[in-house]
């Protein structure tokens, strides 16, 4: 059974014997099971679809009209050790990354850096000549209509581990008309790096935790993937079934086959550095609530900036696309909710009537929170 530590304070002016109770229960919430503490609808709720759905490890935050409501971990970073997951506990973004890569293209356009919606060809040199229409506002609504920089994108297999190389092997490659079909696709991003870095003068990376990261307030987000040394980061299983050769993810129709019973350790992948931008960050909870609070506050960019960014992209024919500018518009929780998320073990939800935003993070690709999150957030608003 999953277990449940809170951060919830004791109340102000309470007797030292109830704040050595507090602190107590505090501890309890540790080694215990949550059917030994009292629990509220929203830990049965979670602790339940856990169980359901076999998820190690969650952290969940609930943040009402620009307040935090609830700040809760539950379950295992490490099924093995039997470590428990706690606020600080580090896990996997994944697409969430696109979030901070968007925020960082709208800070360079506040600068005049950057023109959302000039030719990339103009500002990047070296690209292939049937990309030249394509702009940063369709990198980051994928709307590009540009090849597949990975032939198999579930498990992240990159067709060349160099940049150029890989570029130069896409060149051939048929091209969508830019703005005319929707398709997920990581060699956006890949632009997006190569813009950032261009304009800035540094890497990606650099720029990213100099710019967004430090003045936002998030002090264990990093980047890496399976293989970088995370400190205090949940280890990652997987919901979906394997080859037999134990080597990657099993696919079927370009889907992930769900496994039938239990979970499993879910073996290493590697990003390329220039993929950073598209899936490479990790953090806390903790950190999520924190980039919340920079954009509500307008620390990073102006409130238009982020209207834009959550805004659905129209398409060559007027219609609107599922994208904004990273951001996701399904209808989660109500026609008027604005999503991010990632790896199928990570989502955040922000709904405006009511204004309640809902964040959870696991560490079971699979788990597709997005599937469960708004059930949630009722909790928080009218029925």
């Amino acid at each position: 059974m999953p277990y449940v530590i809170s951060a919830q304070p004791a109340a102000r002016g309470a007797s030292p014997r109830a704040a050595r109770l507090a602190l107590m229960l505090a501890f309890l919430g540790l080694i215990l099971p949550p059917r030994a503490l009292h629990a509220d609808p929203v830990d049965r709720y979670v602790t339940q679809k856990m169980r359901d759905l076999h998820i190690p490890g969650l952290a969940l935050a609930v943040i009402r009209q620009g307040h935090v409501v609830k700040e809760q971990a539950y379950g295992f970073a490490n099924l093995e050790l039997r470590v428990p997951v706690t606020l600080d506990t580090s896990f996997s973004w994944a697409s969430t990354t696109k979030i901070v890569t968007g925020i960082a293209i709208m800070q360079l356009v506040a600068q005049g850096k950057i023109a959302l919606d000039a030719p990339l060809a103009a500002t990047v040199p070296g690209l292939p000549a049937s990309w030249g229409k394509v702009t940063a506002r369709q990198c980051l609504a994928h709307t590009t209509g540009l090849p597949y920089a990975t032939e198999d994108d579930i498990n992240a297999t990159v067709i060349e581990g160099d940049r150029a190389k890989l570029i130069a092997r896409l060149a051939t490659a048929k091209v969508a008309p830019p703005g005319t079909q929707v398709d997920y696709n990581t060699t956006d991003y890949m632009l997006l790096t190569m813009l950032i870095e261009h304009v800035t003068g540094g890497a990606y990376e650099d720029y990213v935790q100099r710019a967004v990261l430090a003045p936002a307030g998030l002090r264990t987000a990093a980047f890496g993937d399976g293989w970088a040394v995370i400190p205090g980061r949940a280890d990652l299983y997987t919901a979906y079934d394997i080859t037999s050769d134990h080597k990657k993810l099993l696919v079927q129709d370009g889907d992930p086959v769900p496994r039938k019973a239990g979970i499993l350790h879910y073996g290493h992948k590697i990003w390329p550095d220039y993929m950073q931008s598209a899936a490479g960050l990790n953090g806390s909870i903790k950190d999520i609530v924190a980039l919340e609070a920079a954009l509500r506050a307008n620390r990073l960019i102006s409130p238009a900036a982020l209207a834009e960014m959550e805004r659905p992209t129209k398409m060559a024919d007027g219609s609107a696309g599922p994208f904004g500018l990273g951001f996701v518009r399904l209808p989660i929780g109500g026609p008027d909710t604005v999503s991010y998320g990632g790896g199928a073990a990570v989502w955040r939800i922000k709904m405006t009537r009511p204004d309640v935003t809902v964040i959870v993070l696991t560490n079971l690709q699979g788990a597709r929170p997005e599937n469960f999150i708004a059930d949630i957030a009722a909790l928080y608003g009218p029925k």
